[in-house]
């Protein structure tokens, strides 16, 4: 029988509690209330829940042949891909309908865009065709958002469409720092990750070039505040630091830079979020 925690982990939390985050913060730096953020977090997370649970039961087959993902919930058997498909599907159908009887038609739009792109663009179409998928897929995490903007206001701000262009910066390096650790598995798994088509001499190349232009996107999205000290203050010094592992692992090219790299990824991104919401709130 399936313990809570399992079924936490079908939900993804760590990836699903950054899309909220990137909901939030443009929802309070629209304008929106303190009960609006409470429940947009609900309905964010019921949608990035949903569409992980979904992905769990798609990818049961690959995720069993992988070391690292032989454990979760599904491929392990604590979970039954039956209750992952009915789970993933009535968080999905829940966080639709909340966002439309809540907020409005843009954000509803906006979470089923999200939905959609991960679970059928990147999920079913490009994860095992295709060596470009996190970057055609990573466009999934540019939509929380949007929806948190247009759940305060009901139009797309410049500052939402900023924060979306800079997650989709940032998701190829933070996945291919991963894929460069976890290359025998994707290999294994038959998966066409970037390191294992092109080889992790050009992957490193392509992971710097790519976090190179989210710096650009991160100094775009701090010029477009009316008041970016707070967030300046905030986010530079864990932006000098994501450089730093970004410039160490192009001069020792070894994996367990790249792991150091991918580790410091996430944090980094949940404190551009804070910093956003620093910029309304102090």
């Amino acid at each position: 029988m399936a313990s809570l925690a399992d079924w936490v982990a079908l939900t993804k939390p760590k990836i699903s509690l950054l899309n909220v985050g990137s909901a939030i913060s443009c929802f309070v730096l629209a304008g929106g209330d303190a009960v609006g953020a409470v429940l947009l977090a609900v309905a964010g997370y019921l949608a990035s829940g949903g569409a992980s649970a979904l992905n769990n039961y798609l990818d049961r087959d690959i995720d069993s042949r992988m070391r690292r993902t032989s454990g979760r919930p599904v491929p392990s058997g604590r979970i039954t891909p039956r209750q992952a498909l009915i789970a993933g599907s009535i968080m999905s159908a829940t966080s639709l309908a909340a966002s439309l009887l809540l907020f409005n038609a843009l954000t509803a739009a906006m979470i089923l865009l999200g939905l959609l792109s991960y679970v059928l663009v990147y999920t079913v179409f490009l994860k095992r065709r295709s060596d470009l998928n996190i970057v055609i897929g990573g466009v999934a995490g540019s939509f929380p958002p949007l929806a948190g903007w247009a759940a305060a206001t009901g139009t797309i701000g410049l500052e939402a469409a900023l924060l979306a262009l800079l997650v989709f910066l940032w998701t190829p390096g933070h996945f291919w720092a991963l894929a460069i650790r976890a290359e025998t598995d994707y290999r294994l798994a038959g998966l066409p990750m970037l390191p294992v088509t092109r080889g992790v001499e050009k992957t490193i190349t392509a992971l710097a070039t790519s976090n190179a232009l989210m710096l650009a996107g991160w100094l775009m999205l701090a010029l477009s505040l009316k008041s970016p000290t707070h967030f300046l203050l905030l986010t530079a010094p864990p932006t000098i630091l994501l450089t730093h592992h970004t410039i160490r692992l192009v001069r020792t090219r070894s994996r367990e830079d790249s792991w150091k790299l991918f580790k410091a990824s996430s944090p980094w991104l949940l404190l551009i979020q804070l910093g956003l919401i620093a910029t309304k709130t102090l």
